[in-house]
Order: C-alpha cells, then sequence, then structure tokens
C-alpha cells in the first residue's frame, strides 16, 4: 500500500509539472535587447530561454530575428571555411551552433545582468570596466588574467554531479562524417555532416544541453600546387534523415527533437536541433551517455544530374 501511494504522488507530481510547462510559451522577441552592440539580457534564464527559441528556427527566421534585433551578430561576420578546407576534420574543432552565434555580436560578447561575457573557443570570460572597449586581439593576449564565468562545452572534463545534477557525459564534442562522391563530369563533392553536443554552463550551473546536427556540401578545388575543400552552394534536399536515440526517455532527460525530415530542400551549410536535454524531476535517476544512430540520404542536383550522399551516423 505504501508503494502504491508513493507511485501516486510521483504521477500526481509529474502531470502537474507537464501542465505546468505547457502553459508557458515562450516568445523570442520580449527577452532582450541590444545596449552598445551587445544583446543584453535581464538574467540568465531569459538568455537561456531566448536561446532555446533560436536553435528551433532555421536560417531564414535567425536572419530575420538579427535585423529585428540591428545587431552586428557573429553569425554574419565569421565563418570556419578555412578549416573547413583540410582534407582530414578533426573531432576536436569547436562548432557553435547558429543559435548562440546569432545571440553574440561580432566580438563573440552578451550581457547578462549586470555581466558582460566574452566566448572565446570555449569559456566565456567576464569582462571588467575596463576590459569593455578593448579588442578581441587585445583580450586574447590577456585572457589568462581575465575570470572565467562559464563554458560552452560538453562536460566529459566536469564533476558529473555539478551543482547536484546530473549531466550529459559527451566524450565527444564533435563528431564528423564525411562521404565524398563524383559527379558525372569529374567533379568532385563530399558531404560533411558533424554531430555536436553544445552544453551551456554559467556560473557553475548547468543552464542547458543541446545535440545538433549539421551538415556542409564541398567542392574540390585545385590549383597548380594544391587542392583544398570550398563551399558548394548547389541546392541539395534531405530525402531521409531518420534518427533513433536509445536514451531518450523522461528517465534520462532526455528528448527527440527531430526523428524525421523529408524533402527539405537548402543549399549552403544547414543546422538543425536534434535533442534537448532537461532535468525533469523526478525522472532523471540515471546517468546515462547521450545514445544516437540514423541515416542521412540527401540528393545534390549537379547541372541536369544528381548525386546521391547516404551517411550512417551514431553517437555511442
Amino acid at each position: 500500500m505504501k508503494k502504491l501511494f508513493i507511485v501516486l504522488i510521483t504521477i500526481v507530481f509529474a502531470s502537474c509539472s507537464q501542465d505546468q510547462n505547457e502553459s508557458v510559451t515562450p516568445v523570442a522577441t520580449s527577452t532582450s535587447s541590444v545596449l552598445d552592440g551587445i544583446m543584453t539580457f535581464k538574467d540568465e534564464k531569459s538568455f537561456v530561454k531566448e536561446y532555446s527559441e533560436l536553435s528551433k528556427m532555421n536560417s531564414s527566421e535567425l536572419q530575420k530575428w538579427i535585423s529585428a534585433k540591428k545587431v552586428n551578430s557573429l553569425l554574419n561576420s565569421s565563418s570556419d571555411s578555412l578549416v573547413m578546407q583540410e582534407e582530414n576534420l578533426s573531432n576536436s574543432r569547436i562548432i557553435y551552433s547558429d543559435a548562440m552565434k546569432a545571440i553574440l555580436n561580432n566580438e563573440s560578447k552578451v550581457k547578462i545582468g549586470e555581466n558582460v561575457l566574452w566566448l572565446e573557443e570555449s569559456k566565456f570570460y567576464l569582462l571588467t570596466e575596463n576590459d569593455l572597449n578593448k579588442t578581441t586581439v587585445e583580450l586574447k593576449s590577456r585572457k589568462d588574467k581575465l575570470k572565467s564565468f562559464g563554458q560552452v562545452i560538453s562536460l566529459s572534463n566536469l564533476n558529473k554531479n555539478l551543482s547536484g545534477r546530473g549531466v550529459i557525459p559527451n566524450e565527444n564534442r564533435v563528431k564528423t562524417f564525411v562521404t565524398e562522391e563524383q559527379t558525372l563530369d569529374g567533379s568532385r563533392l563530399r558531404l560533411v555532416v558533424d554531430l555536436f553536443n553544445e552544453t551551456i554552463v554559467l556560473d557553475d550551473q548547468v543552464s542547458s544541453s543541446k545535440m545538433f546536427l549539421r551538415s556542409t556540401l564541398q567542392y574540390r578545388s585545385c590549383s597548380t600546387f594544391s587542392c583544398k575543400w570550398k563551399q558548394a552552394n548547389n541546392y541539395r534536399s534531405i530525402e531521409t534523415n531518420v534518427l533513433s536515440c536509445s536514451s531518450c526517455s523522461p528517465y534520462t532527460g532526455y528528448d527527440l527533437v527531430t526523428s524525421y525530415v523529408y524533402a527539405a530542400s537548402f543549399s549552403g551549410v544547414h543546422t538543425e536541433l536534434i535533442a534537448n536535454w532537461g532535468w525533469k524531476a523526478p525522472y532523471v535517476i540515471t546517468y546515462t551517455n547521450f545514445s544516437l544512430s540514423g541515416t542521412y540520404n540527401s540528393t545534390v542536383r549537379s547541372g541536369t544530374a544528381s548525386v546521391g550522399f547516404l551517411v550512417n551516423l551514431s553517437w555511442y
């Protein structure tokens, strides 16, 4: 009888929590403003709320948001094209989501409460009043003197019970899959698919953790002395993007957002949110690796012909 009572209490608590979550509809345009060219948020909660809304948007929606905010965004002023030119791509590369880059200004700064933060590689640094007008080059030269306020990284090197909570233990922040094909005219194309985790830790608190999938189409460009991979802007479609998450359940806190996409068409770099992690009391009772598998089938139009790419994805 006692066990039955405990089970009933747990179900009622979970139902109330779900009702509360469903009754709140975050509005991405209501939590922030732009001051001195820096996105400004009331507090960490509003920052994460807007970031989470942006993570659901496609490229055109993000551009509309940036335009409405009138901020010189990092999303429109940075590129990792030089790194992507390499023949072999390292899993140690740092990739930020489009949502994160949309919020940061072109100097990788954001203001949360009274704190102006600067994101460099995987760390958020707290800027003093004397540091606010320093250039990125100047800040890099003295970052060992700056106070660390948080990070955007997987949590393999942190305490597994940070702040008393279980956290995602992804050891690989980026996992890259490269598939190369040859077109009818003899040119070479490759599709680079990156699975990456973006976990935000602010002031020793796990604020958010999300999984993203990014695909980049490239063509082989050769000169007299060398060959490099460069971004191709051919339109391509995702015929199937079938993902299975064996670790997704209320008991682990993982929530699969994207499991199937059909006939989506785009050019350039494409990023989509595929999973969230959240602390879902009273369910999250185990410490489990995020585990994903599936196929990514994309067709690229090349002149009058088409080239197909089939990528087998896995994370753990």
